[in-house]
């Protein structure tokens, strides 16, 4: 009788053992927060989810026959409730970073992106202006008295030739001078309008020389004028991200970028809620430039009919992008996720996607 009673409890442990320790995640609904990301995560009509991240884990989901449920909230609420464990997983993807790492857990990335720079558009007036302006700066001015003090020494020493032997042209000293800078500005353009020509031999032979030195100085000259007009408008452009250390951007609160924008001192930022506040903010001049994920700024730029904004060819901070997950989700639950992923983002439908969807440069 002991015996089997021992038995009986015996097989009623194993059972209770086994049933306690099989996976029973395929039966629990799975609470998947988002918030629209463009171009990972986006939506139209009532709440149909469409995306890379969307396609990647409908289809971990199906692979590991996983019931959820989609819940609609900002970023901030996103990375409270998974710190918080109100949520199991975060659709929209998230930048792996050391201090979020403390507060919940990643998938392996899925995709690395950079961060960029979005400005206001230039208009054509304003380029034109800029253009203008260049012709004024420090760099043009120097070219240009460089050029004109060649010029006059040339002059001068034609002068010197032939102020005595040829004084109906080159007669008199602020004349002559004033005749030697003409007749050195017309023969380096090679206009030749023959109105002054030396009749000396010391006169040819720096005519000579001045006509085939003009040729290599004219060349020179053109090309430092051009690069100092070149110069002045890539400067005024701000094509360098050092640039704007001291100029107001926008990002999005509790971003990757806002804590990168933080972490390498740039004070002079503001925080908003969203994208749309972040457009509204650069429309109304609150912000120079917005600062953010380089994907998510291309999804603007691309739904922006009226060419009213810029995306710099600036990249910074590189970022992995992963799904959150809670920190209460078991092991075997995220090591299943993890190998399905895996195994998704290894297939061709995965860089088709990435392509259709823009994320391949």
């Amino acid at each position: 009788m002991n015996n089997t009673f021992k038995r009986l409890l015996g097989i009623l442990a194993f059972f209770c053992i086994y049933f306690i320790s099989y996976p029973t995640y395929a039966k629990d609904t799975i609470i998947v927060g988002y918030n629209l990301q463009p171009p990972f995560v986006l939506e139209s009509g009532e709440q149909v989810l469409s995306g890379p991240s969307v396609w990647l884990w409908e289809n971990i989901a199906k692979q590991n026959n996983l019931v959820f449920k989609y819940e609609a909230m900002a970023l901030e609420e996103l990375l409270n409730g998974l710190e918080n464990n109100d949520i199991d997983l975060s659709l929209s993807p998230l930048s792996i970073t050391a201090e979020r790492t403390t507060k919940m857990d990643f998938t392996s990335p899925y995709h690395i992106v950079f961060a960029s720079l979005l400005k206001p558009a230039i208009s054509p007036l304003q380029k034109s202006l800029m253009h203008v302006k260049s012709f004024f700066s420090l760099n043009f001015l120097r070219a240009l008295i460089a050029l004109a003090f060649i010029i006059l020494i040339f002059g001068i020493l034609i002068w010197l030739f032939e102020k005595k032997h040829n004084h109906q042209e080159f007669g008199g000293n602020m004349k002559g001078i004033w005749e030697g800078f003409w007749w050195s500005a017309v023969t380096m353009t090679t206009v030749g309008y023959g109105d002054k020509s030396p009749k000396t031999i010391g006169g040819r032979i720096v005519s000579l020389i001045w006509m085939f030195t003009a040729i290599i100085i004219i060349s020179g000259f053109t090309a430092s004028i051009a690069s100092s007009l070149t110069i002045n408008s890539i400067g005024s452009s701000k094509n360098t991200l050092k640039e704007f250390k001291k100029h107001k951007l926008g990002t999005i609160k509790n971003s990757a970028t806002s804590f990168w924008l933080k972490n390498n001192f740039f004070s002079n930022k503001k925080l908003y809620d969203n994208e749309i506040e972040l457009l509204a903010a650069l429309d109304k001049g609150e912000i120079e430039a917005i600062a953010f994920d380089r994907p998510a700024l291309q999804a603007i730029i691309r739904r922006d009919s009226s060419s009213k904004y810029h995306l710099m060819d600036i990249k910074y901070n590189p970022q992995f992008y992963a799904f959150g997950l809670s920190k209460k989700l078991s092991r075997s639950l995220k090591d299943s996720i993890n190998y399905s992923m895996l195994y998704q983002i290894e297939k061709m439908d995965w860089k088709v996607l990435l392509s259709e969807s823009n994320l391949i440069d």
